[in-house]
This record gives C-alpha cells, sequence and structure tokens, in this order.
C-alpha cells in the first residue's frame, strides 16, 4: 500500500526542485515560515514558504476576526464559546493557505493510492508520520542555503494539524 522508498525519493525531489526555483525565481525572499504537508486522501504534497510580514499581517486579521465574535459571546454570556474565540499572542500564521508562496511546488504522490486515509481510518498516518519527519530533517538542512528570517520555522502536518512538527 504504501512504498516509503518512493514517497522519500518524491518529496526529496520535490524540496530540491522548490529550493532550486527559490534561488532562481526569488533569490530576495526572505523565508519566515516554511509548511510541507501531505495528504494522504487525494494524494497530494507541496511546500509553501511565508514571509514574517505577510505572517503578521494574517495573524492581525485572524485576531481582528476572532476578537469581532469574542466580543460577542462575551456580551452573550457565552464564555465558553468566546474562550474558542480569544484572539492569540501568535507571532507566527500556521496555516499553508495564506502563505506567500502556498503551494510553490507540488507533486501528486504515487506511493500511495488514493483515499488511503479514509480507507484506513487514519492508520496511514503510522507509516506517513515517520517518512514525513524524515523529509522535515532534510529540508530543515537543505534549507539553510536560502535567505532565513530570524525566527525561522519549518513544519510538517500531521494527522490533527497542517502545521504539527517544527524545526526552529
Amino acid at each position: 500500500m504504501f512504498n516509503k522508498e518512493i514517497y522519500i525519493k518524491e518529496m526529496t525531489e520535490m524540496v530540491n526542485k522548490a529550493i532550486e526555483r527559490m534561488k532562481n525565481e526569488k533569490p530576495n525572499f526572505i523565508i519566515f515560515t516554511t509548511s510541507i504537508w501531505t495528504d494522504p486522501n487525494s494524494t497530494a504534497s507541496s511546500i509553501g514558504f511565508d514571509s514574517k510580514k505577510n505572517s503578521l499581517k494574517n495573524v492581525e486579521k485572524s485576531n481582528e476576526w476572532d476578537k469581532k465574535y469574542y466580543e460577542e459571546y462575551l456580551a452573550k454570556g457565552d464564555l465558553e464559546m468566546a474562550e474558542l474565540f480569544k484572539p492569540d499572542e501568535a507571532t507566527r500564521m500556521c496555516n499553508p493557505a495564506v502563505y506567500d508562496l502556498k503551494d510553490f511546488e507540488e507533486i501528486t504522490n504515487l506511493s500511495f493510492p488514493t483515499n488511503w486515509e479514509s480507507e484506513t481510518k487514519g492508520n496511514c498516518w503510522k507509516e506517513l508520520t515517520p517518512a514525513l519527519r524524515e523529509i522535515g530533517k532534510y529540508t530543515f538542512d537543505q534549507i539553510k542555503q536560502l535567505n532565513l528570517e530570524d525566527g525561522f520555522e519549518l513544519s510538517i502536518n500531521n494527522k490533527k494539524d497542517w502545521y504539527g512538527k517544527t524545526w526552529k
């Protein structure tokens, strides 16, 4: 079902291609956050990059949106719901969908079948997580060739979150 050797090869190629593209196409881009994710249902993987400026702007927008609902629920006396919308002190946007260079490089994985997560009721993550960690470690070593912001962070997704394990 899962061919780890092929997965590592295809993910390594994706990372290497993204790094070369960054060097050639975006040599002045300063990376604050890098995110690598794999969706085991759609057989898609991606790497994206974000700047500190974009990250802070998106955190601010998110907090403004949250604040509106936080105050609304507080006014109604619904403290439980208000807590869900409490603005936070985050200094980094952890949603790769709003990165400056979201899905900068994407691939279709041939190393596992479509709907792998659904068909295994999530058990695919027992195999996928260690492989993603291996790619994360590899990427963290390789990305040092690029322009990194102070406080740089790299993440990989996991079963519960698009922004799971991190390297700083």
